[in-house]
C-alpha cells in the first residue's frame, strides 16, 4: 500500500488557513492589546485565552457531531466551509474596529468572540480529516504533510505581519488574512471530494489486506509443506523402529535409546505449563498492568500535550512584546525569530516522521522534548538581537518539529477508527486547556516579576523563558512513563513509507 501524497495535500488546506490564522493572531492580539486598547499583560492574556475557552465545550462537540454527520459532501467539509466564511466575517469586524479605536473595545470583542467561536467549531473537524482518509501506517507521515502545510502557511502569516503592520491600522493585514483564506476555501471545495476519498482509502486498505493474507497464506503453506517433510521423516524412523521390531534386529539395550514420544509431550506440557505461571508472576503476555492500560496511555500522552501546549502557547502570545522590551526589536521585526523557527520546523517534519519508523514515537518526542530545554536555556542570557540568537530558534523549530509531528499520532494509536473525530476533540482540548490557563498565568506572572530583574516596567517579560522550560522538563519526564503500543518499524517498512502515489 502506498503513501497517497495528493490527497493529503488537499485536505491539509483546511488545516493551513488555519495556520494561516493563528499564525499571526497573537502577534496582532499582542499589538491591539497594548497599543490600542492600553491593556496590561494579564487582561491581553485573558483576551488571548477567551478562544481556547470557548474551545473546551465547542472542540469535543463539534469533534463528535462531525463524527454522526452523514452528507453528500461528507461529515467534516460541511463544517469546515461554514465555519470558515463565519469566522472571516468576524474577523473583518474585529479589524475594523480595532482600526478605528479605543472607544470601540465593545463591538471589537462582539466580533472577536464570533470569530473565535466559530474557529473553534470547525478545528476539530478540520484535524480529523487527513487521520479520516489515510491509515494508521501513513498517519505520521500524513500529519507531516499537514504539519508543513501548516508552517509553509504560519510563515507566510507571519511575512504579512512583517508587511502590513508597517501600515496604519489593521485593514490592510485583515484584508491580505480573509482574501488568502477565501482563495484557498474555493481552491478545497472544487478537489476535495471526501466520501470519495474515504471510500478510495477503504478500497485500498482492503487490497493491501488481501495482499498481506496471501502473503500469509503463503508463509502457512510453505510451513505445512516443512512440516509434512518433518512428520514424513517421523513416520520413517517408526516405520523402521516397528519393522526392526519385527525381525528382532534391535538388542534390548538399543530399544532404551529409542525416543519415548509420551514422555517428550509430558515434558512440552509441563514447560508450558511453567512458562505460564512465570508470565503471570513478572506480568507478561496476558496479564494488564496499569502502565500497559489504553487509559494509562491516554492520560499520559494528554498530560504531556497539556505540558508542551503551557509552553508553546505562553511563547507565542507573548513572544513580540518579549522581543520589542527585552531584545530590542522593532514591532514588525519582532517576528523574525518565529519565521526562522517555523522555516526549520517545516525541514525538520519529514524527518521527524522518518526517525520515528526507525526508533518509535515516543523516542522521537523524547529527543525534540531534550532538544527544546536546550535551547530555551541557552536563549535567556540574550539582551539584543544577537545572530547567535537565530541559529538557537531554528534549533526550536527543529525540535518542535520533532513533538508535532508525532504526539497528534501517538495519540490516535490509543484511538477507535470510528471515534477519530471525537477523540480529536479530546486531544485538541488538552491543547486548549492548557492554552485558557498559560496566557493568564504567564501574564501574571510578568506583571508580578516586573521588580525581579532590575526593575522597569516590562523587565518581568524575561520570566517567559524559565516558566516554558519547567514545563517542557515535566513533559520530557511525563513522556517515559507512555508504552509504546506500536513499536518502531523495521527498516524496510520506514522505506515503504516513502513509497507515494500522486494519482
Amino acid at each position: 500500500m502506498k503513501f497517497n501524497w495528493k490527497r493529503t495535500l488537499l485536505c491539509s488546506l483546511a488545516f493551513g488557513w488555519i495556520s494561516l490564522f493563528w499564525g499571526s493572531y497573537d502577534a496582532i492580539m499582542q499589538s491591539i492589546d497594548y497599543d490600542v486598547f492600553g491593556l496590561n499583560s494579564v487582561w491581553h492574556g485573558i483576551i488571548i485565552a477567551a478562544d481556547n475557552i470557548l474551545g473546551l465545550f465547542l472542540l469535543p462537540l463539534f469533534g463528535k457531531l462531525s463524527d454522526k454527520t452523514k452528507t453528500p459532501f461528507g461529515s467534516r467539509k460541511p463544517y469546515i466551509v461554514i465555519g470558515t466564511v463565519i469566522s472571516m466575517i468576524g474577523f473583518a469586524g474585529v479589524c475594523v474596529f480595532a482600526s478605528l479605536g479605543k472607544q470601540y473595545f465593545v463591538p471589537f470583542i462582539i466580533c472577536l468572540l464570533i470569530t473565535l467561536a466559530s474557529m473553534a467549531a470547525y478545528r476539530s473537524p478540520a484535524l480529523a480529516l487527513v487521520p479520516d482518509i489515510n491509515p494508521d501506517r501513513f498517519r505520521s507521515m500524513a500529519n507531516a504533510v499537514s504539519n508543513i502545510v501548516s508552517v509553509v502557511l504560519t510563515v507566510v502569516a507571519m511575512l504579512y505581519f512583517y508587511v502590513f503592520m508597517m501600515f496604519d491600522g489593521y485593514y490592510a493585514i485583515g484584508a491580505a488574512f480573509i482574501v488568502t483564506t477565501f482563495v484557498m476555501l474555493i481552491w478545497f471545495c472544487a478537489t476535495v471530494h471526501e466520501p470519495k476519498f474515504k471510500t478510495d482509502m477503504l478500497a485500498e486498505c482492503e487490497k493491501a489486506e488481501e495482499e498481506e493474507k496471501i502473503i500469509a497464506e503463503r508463509k502457512r503453506l510453505n510451513s505445512e509443506i516443512m512440516d509434512s517433510s518433518t512428520e514424513q521423516v517421523q513416520k520413517e524412523i517408526m516405520f523402521s523402529k516397528n519393522h526392526a521390531l519385527d525381525v528382532q534386529s534391535f538388542t534390548e539395550d538399543s530399544l532404551l535409546h529409542l525416543p519415548n514420544f509420551d514422555a517428550a509431550l509430558s515434558h512440552e506440557y509441563l514447560s508450558r505449563r511453567k512458562e505460564r505461571k512465570l508470565e503471570n508472576r513478572t506480568g507478561g503476555p496476558g496479564r494488564r498492568t496499569l502502565r500497559t492500560s489504553r487509559n494509562f496511555n491516554r492520560f499520559c500522552i494528554l498530560a504531556v500535550v497539556f505540558c508542551f501546549y503551557m509552553t508553546y502557547n505562553a511563547l507565542t502570545s507573548n513572544f513580540i512584546k518579549y522581543a520589542e522590551f527585552i531584545l530590542g526589536f522593532k514591532q514588525n521585526e519582532a517576528i523574525i525569530p518565529l519565521i526562522l523557527a517555523q522555516a526549520a520546523a517545516m525541514v525538520a517534519f519529514p524527518l521527524a516522521s522518518l526517525l520515528s519508523t526507525k526508533i518509535g514515537r515516543k523516542y522521537t518526542i523524547i529527543i525534540g522534548f531534550a532538544i527544546m530545554i536546550a535551547a530555551f536555556s541557552g536563549s535567556i542570557a540574550f539582551s539584543t538581537p544577537h545572530p547567535a540568537l537565530y541559529i538557537i530558534f531554528m534549533v526550536l523549530g527543529v525540535s518542535f518539529g520533532l513533538v508535532m509531528v508525532n504526539i497528534y499520532p501517538f495519540f490516535l494509536e490509543t484511538s477507535k477508527s470510528e471515534k477519530i473525530g471525537e477523540d480529536t476533540g479530546i486531544f485538541s482540548m488538552a491543547m486548549t486547556v492548557a492554552m485558557v490557563i498559560t496566557p493568564i498565568l504567564s501574564g501574571a506572572l510578568i506583571t508580578a516579576t516586573d521588580g525581579w530583574f532590575g526593575g522597569g516596567a516590562n523587565a518581568g517579560f524575561r520570566i517567559l523563558f524559565p516558566y516554558s522550560i519547567v514545563f517542557l522538563a515535566l513533559a520530557f519526564v511525563l513522556t517515559f512513563f507512555i508504552k509504546n503500543t506500536h513499536p518502531a518499524k523495521k527498516t524496510k517498512q520506514g522505506l515503504e513509507v516513502l513509497d507515494v502515489d500522486l494519482d
